[in-house]
């Protein structure tokens, strides 16, 4: 992680409905279904 508090956004992780959450602010765990592998 760049930076570790979502400016960079070099943690952007595609979930559902078209969004992205940010592993430094929302994870690092996520559930299996919301991400689009």
């Amino acid at each position: 992680m760049g930076c570790g508090i979502g400016i960079c956004m070099g943690c952007a992780v595609p979930v559902r409905g078209d969004r992205y959450r940010l592993c430094c602010k929302d994870g690092p765990v996520f559930e299996a279904s919301e991400v689009l592998w």
